[in-house]
């Protein structure tokens, strides 16, 4: 899978979990934590880096 940037990947996990894929499902297609699955979920855009 190309790299894509953090924004595109939460775009990415927010279809795939409206879409009805399970957290662990997400977790496993995009190689991320369950914690990033949730941050996606519940904000619209990624927190600015600090």
């Amino acid at each position: 899978m190309p790299q894509m940037s953090k924004a595109e990947l939460y775009a990415a996990i927010c279809r795939g979990h409206r879409g009805g894929m399970k957290i662990r499902e997400i977790e496993r297609k995009y190689n991320v934590s369950w914690r990033t699955v949730r941050k996606a979920v519940d904000s619209v855009w990624p927190e600015p880096r600090k």
